[in-house]
This record gives C-alpha cells, sequence and structure tokens, in this order.
C-alpha cells in the first residue's frame, strides 16, 4: 500500500511519522519510514478500555517488569489515538524469531503469567454483598447457557434425521450437563470458603495471554503484546483464559498442562479457594455453547464438517479438562496433606 494515499497517513502525523510503505497484517499494519519499522496496532477499544489498557502497562513498568512490548507515544505525550471508528496504538516493529527452546512456548508464557500476578497481587476484604452480586450474575448466566445446551439437544433428539454436527453434540450432551454442574459446584466452593477467609486475592490480568500475543527474543523469552483487555481481577479468570487458548495449539496431554500449573506456581502459589475457581471456569462449557450458536447462526458461512470438526476439537479438550480437574484436585489434597 503506498503511504501517501494511506488512510493511516493522519493517525501517524501525530507521530511525526511519513510512511513510505504500509503492509497491511489485519489488525496490525507494518510501517517502514525513514526513521525506521513500526506496527501500528488497530482496535475497537473504547476510550475507558483505552485508558485501563494504558494504566496496566505503566503500573507494570513502575513495577520493573520488562517483558511487555513498548507502546510509542505520540509528539503530544499521548499512547493511544481515537478517530471516530477505531483506536490506535504503536509499537516498535519486532520480526518473529524462531522459537527453539525445549520447553513448551506455554510453559513460558505461564511463567510470565505468575510473575505479573505475582508483582500486583493484593489481598482484598470478602464484601459479602458485593461478591453475591457477581457469584449471582455468573450463575444466573452459566444456567441460562446450560438451558441453552439443553434445548439443542432436545431439539436435535426429536430430529427424524440429525444434522453431523447435531449427533456429535448429542452423543456428549450428558457429560456436558454433567460439567456444567460440575462447574457449579467448584464455583459454590470458592464461594464458601472466601466466606469462611473474609478474604480474596486480585492481580493484574493480561486477559488474553496465548501465543499470538507474544513475541520471543533470541534467548527464546516472552515479549508480551495486547493488553487492551488488562484489568483487575482474580487469578483464576486469567489462567483459566490462557488454558482455553492454549489447549487448541496441539493434542496436549494432562501432564504438560500440568506444567503450566507448574511454572506459574513457582511465581505465585494458588490458595485452594482459587484453584476451584480456576476448575470452574474450566470445566463450565462455554466453549461449547459458542460452537453452538455459531452453528445455529453460521455468520461466518462454514461448512458443516468445518462445524463437526471445530465442535470435536472443543469437545476433546473438555474431556481432557475433565481428566486435569482431577489430577490438579489430588495435587492440592496431597499438598494440603
Amino acid at each position: 500500500m503506498n503511504g501517501g494515499q494511506s488512510p493511516y497517513a493522519s493517525v501517524l502525523f501525530y507521530y511525526d511519522l511519513y510512511p513510505q510503505e504500509i503492509e497491511d497484517l489485519g489488525k496490525v499494519k507494518k510501517i517502514t519510514t525513514h526513521q525506521g519499522v513500526y506496527a501500528l496496532k488497530e482496535t475497537t477499544m473504547t476510550a475507558h478500555q483505552a485508558d485501563e489498557f494504558i494504566h496496566a502497562l505503566r503500573k507494570l513498568t513502575r513495577l520493573g517488569y520488562k517483558q511487555a512490548v513498548p507502546i510509542l507515544p505520540t509528539k503530544y505525550g499521548e499512547y493511544t489515538i481515537a478517530t471516530g471508528t477505531h483506536t490506535y496504538y504503536l509499537m516498535p516493529w519486532m520480526e518473529p524469531i524462531e522459537y527453539t527452546a525445549r520447553e513448551s512456548q506455554e510453559e513460558k508464557l505461564a511463567s510470565q503469567l505468575g510473575v505479573i500476578h505475582r508483582l500486583t497481587v493484593k489481598t482484598e476484604p470478602f464484601l459479602k454483598e458485593q461478591i453475591d452480586e457477581s457469584f449471582q450474575q455468573l450463575l444466573i448466566r452459566w444456567e441460562r447457557r446450560r438451558l441453552e445446551l439443553t434445548r439443542f439437544a432436545d431439539q436435535a433428539e426429536r430430529k427424524t434425521y440429525m444434522s453431523p454436527f447435531e449427533l456429535t453434540f448429542l452423543t456428549h450432551a450428558f457429560m456436558l450437563d454433567q460439567m456444567a454442574l460440575t462447574a457449579k459446584d467448584h464455583l459454590q466452593k470458592w464461594y464458601d470458603l472466601c466466606l469462611e477467609r473474609g478474604k480474596y486475592r486480585t492481580v493484574l490480568c493480561h486477559g488474553r495471554i496465548q501465543r499470538s500475543h507474544a513475541l520471543f527474543s533470541p534467548a527464546n523469552e516472552p515479549l508480551l503484546l495486547n493488553f487492551e483487555r488488562a484489568s483487575i481481577d482474580t487469578p483464576a479468570r486469567d489462567i483459566a483464559s490462557f488454558c482455553r487458548y492454549s489447549f487448541p495449539n496441539a493434542y496436549w496431554s494432562e501432564e504438560e498442562v500440568l506444567r503450566w500449573f507448574m511454572r506459574y506456581e513457582r511465581h505465585l502459589p494458588l490458595l485452594e479457594e482459587e484453584k476451584y475457581l480456576t476448575f470452574a471456569y474450566l470445566n463450565f462449557p462455554e466453549p461449547i455453547a459458542y460452537a453452538m450458536e455459531a452453528y445455529v447462526n453460521n455468520q461466518s458461512q462454514m461448512s458443516e464438517l468445518e462445524h463437526v470438526q471445530r465442535l470435536e476439537k472443543r469437545l476433546t479438550s473438555m474431556r481432557k479438562v475433565q481428566r486435569l480437574t482431577q489430577k490438579l484436585i489430588v495435587t492440592s489434597e496431597q499438598k494440603q496433606s
């Protein structure tokens, strides 16, 4: 794309950058200038989200964390640029380097997640009225999701001829319902333990840590990108999100995922109640609900085979989550004894 004709030229003006070439790589634009090469990220962050994003990065910088790709300021000292439809920010361009370490990339990412959580952990008083509201909202949302899954299974079962997707779903419907109930049980255990102890922990959550949001240095150490969903929350939410985004990268084994938890806990050992909350998030079949919605609406125009393949991959992950949870519970109980 010719830089002079680019719609991004007006954004780059705020950085005193005049592009020679702009390569559109999706949400990231590779900007080549006389001053160097840069990455311009195009997002749909609101003004509030952009403030939280920059606040999170500044906080990590103050705490001495150096494994995040820096955000460059405009000539006016701002870190994001808002237009009518998008919010932009600028980073130095970094060429991807082949990862050659023996450990999986996920082990390295889990370790960084632990570092961020250790640096930002705070113990908060358990305000029953405030927590009750969030607890009930999550239970209501999960019950609604569970009913949607049950309704889809019932409708499929009444058909004379089921589609391959419906048949695959129906085969696993009972397992999914049991996992939804297990998730609610784990959530209740988290709530009861926090209520008993009168406190809980919060950390700065990255929000979406995964391979595609990291670059690796020549020393095979990750530099993290995309703190756009950063927020203060329980570590369990960030860990569960990391696991879910990381499962599809390979036909992972429970032993591999246990290593992720081990690497994380070198920096911040999880409390018993945090483990139960992590189990709750992982066991609830939210990924299956999303796959079912996508199939019903078919907004992405995927074929039946593509829908079935995606569903089967997510079902495989959910089955392994069941076994993983049991191993983590046993490990947790052994540590306590």
